[in-house]
Parts: structure tokens; sequence; C-alpha cells
């Protein structure tokens, strides 16, 4: 099975709002703590899973008691706020990513300036230099230089993500920061290309783990812009996250287990996404008539699937976003002038 049919096969599971919150936070947390221990962060894997299960529950009671979990915080914030990175990108918005996910994290250089003067790019454990970036003069155009390629890219959202990582890593735009910001973009691309349910997967660790062919590939692709074996490596990295993704979340799926017409209500409410009433549902499985239709939606509030409003004929339903109270408090405290989203306008 390849990318795109799990990535498809994924989108059709459902879970309890329970299961569901309690997989998104093994894969986000993953992602995090492997992107961020890279580059010095300290935290362990549980530390990090403790301050996302945290956020998780109420993101704004969280004591950011140093860098390390500001750090942990500004990527938890980056993973609900897609609205930020919808596509087209320009330069302002590759800005915004890095300030967002580097401000008050102690980072070298401004968070959210291009950097000024030439760098060489270097291998954390060993000091190896593998790979020259663009003068600091030429920071600019060659950012801009590649969000036109992006916008033109004539290569599947894969192909087109590793692309562009590398080219980000290549130009590396900032004094400090590019590895993670990179690694986010190319998260976030992969997204906004199709592959929505990407985010659920622990690939960070797949191609993180083996650390030195990760470097040496971003180094060989540079040297020679032959570029088949870096996406034939996290090509294969994403697969196994797939992989792993598709059988965590399907051993959770509820549709296993639910008669026809309630799967049928819960996999198109997870379709409209908007508030439907009984009458309207009751038109999905026309068959068996409005009083069952109303058991069969309680049923699936009883389960944490749907979420509902109102009573009697006024009751309407909706698929229950885990996650609705972390977005509205991100937007909230952009509105406000607070937190990292907001600082990053």
């Amino acid at each position: 099975m390849n990318i795109l049919e799990m990535d498809r096969k994924l989108n059709d599971v459902i879970l309890t709002a329970g299961d569901y919150l309690d997989l998104v936070n093994d894969a986000c947390s993953s992602n995090i703590h492997w992107s961020v221990s890279i580059e010095g962060n300290p935290l362990t894997p549980k530390e990090v899973k403790r301050i996302s299960s945290s956020f998780f529950k109420d993101p704004g009671l969280i004591e950011k008691k140093d860098v390390h979990i500001q750090e942990i915080l500004n990527h938890l914030h980056s993973y609900f706020a897609a609205e930020l990175f919808r596509l087209p990108w320009d330069a302002d918005k590759i800005r915004m990513t890095h300030k967002l996910l580097t401000e008050r994290t102690g980072v070298g250089g401004a968070p959210g300036e291009f950097r000024k003067t030439d760098a060489a790019i270097s291998d954390p454990k060993d000091g190896f230099v593998y790979m020259i970036p663009c003068p600091g003069s030429s920071i600019e155009e060659e950012i801009n230089s590649l969000l036109e390629w992006l916008r033109l890219s004539p290569y599947d959202p894969v192909v087109t993500a590793v692309l562009f990582f590398h080219e980000f890593e290549s130009i590396h735009p900032f004094t400090d920061g590019n590895g993670r910001t990179g690694r986010t973009l190319f998260q976030i691309l992969l997204q906004e290309l199709g592959l929505k349910n990407s985010k659920l997967c622990m690939f960070e660790e797949e191609i993180l783990i083996s650390l030195n062919a990760y470097y040496d590939l971003l180094s060989y692709a540079d040297q020679t812009q032959d570029y088949e074996p870096l996406i034939g490596f996290i090509s294969s990295a994403l697969e196994r996250a797939y992989e792993r993704a598709t059988k965590d979340f399907g051993a959770k799926n509820i549709l296993n287990d639910m008669d026809e017409a309630s799967r049928t209500l819960a996999t198109r409410s997870k379709t409209e996404r908007s508030w439907f009433t009984i009458s309207e549902a009751s038109k999905w499985v026309s068959s068996i008539g409005e009083q069952r239709t109303r058991q069969k939606l309680n049923g699936l509030v009883e389960a944490g699937v749907l979420e509902k409003e109102g009573s009697t004929r006024a009751t309407k339903f909706r698929f229950k976003d885990p996650f609705a109270h972390i977005k509205t408090y991100t937007f909230q405290t952009a509105d406000n002038d607070q937190g990292p989203l907001a600082r990053s306008k």
C-alpha cells in the first residue's frame, strides 16, 4: 500500500475523541522530541509527552519554566495553527514560521530575521561541515526563487516536500533554527499538498534515528544535485511511519463494531464537519426513520464521536473535534496579542 492510499485509509478511520487525542499526542510529542533533541533540547520523550498532554488539556495553564519548555510549546502551537500556513507561501510566512518556533528559546540570531552573514552547516556532534549555504546577501532572492518553484512544482507531494526541504536547508536562511524550521515546513507542506493525515505519523523518529545517513544524504544531494537517494530515504521513512499509524489507528477504529446506520452517520458527520439536525441526518439513513436516527446519533454522542447542542427538535449534532479548545485558545491569544502566534504576526 503506498503513502497516498494509507493517508486515505487514515482519513476513513473514526475513533472516540479520547482515543484520537491519545494517539495524536503520541505522534505529536514524538515528532517534536526528535526534531528538537538533535538541536540540543535535553528534554526526554517522557517529559515532552507530559508537556504536550498538559497542553492538550488546557494550553493556557502550562508554566513556562525555561527555554526548553518554551521550545516545546512553540512547536505545539504550530501544530494547531494550520490556517497560518495555507499555500501559497511567501518570504514573510517563512520568517513567521521561524519566529513562531524559536521566539523566547535562546536561539542564536533574531527570531524571524534572515541572517546577514555567511555561514557553514556542520554536524552538531563532530563539527564536520557538510553544506555551504548561500551568502547572506542572497537569501531573500533565493527564498523567493524557491517559493516560486514550489508554486509550479510538477512532482507528487512527497518528492515536492523533500526537494523543498533540501533547498531550504541549502539556503539556510537563519542564523540558527534552520533544521527545526525546515522540518516543520516539510510536515506542513505534506499536509498542504494533500497528505492531510501525515501529522498522525511518527515520521521524525523514522528519519532522524539514522542521523548520520540523514546528514550524509543532505550533503550528497547538495554536492552532486542527485536527489534520488535523499528522496528514497525520506520516502521510506515516511512509508514506515504511515504503516505504523494505520495499524495503531486502525486498531481503535470504532466503525468496525458499528451497525450500518451508525457507521453511515459517523462517516457522513466527519465529512460534513458542521452542525446538522436530526431531520438532515435521517436523509443519510432514510430506511430507519427519524426516531431511530435520533437514537443512533445519541449513541454516537455517548461514544464520544459526536457532540450535540440544544434539545427536542432543535437539537443539533456535529463531529467532535477533541482539539477545538486548543484551536480557539491559539487564535484568541493571537487576537489579544499574547503567545507565540501573536508575536509572529
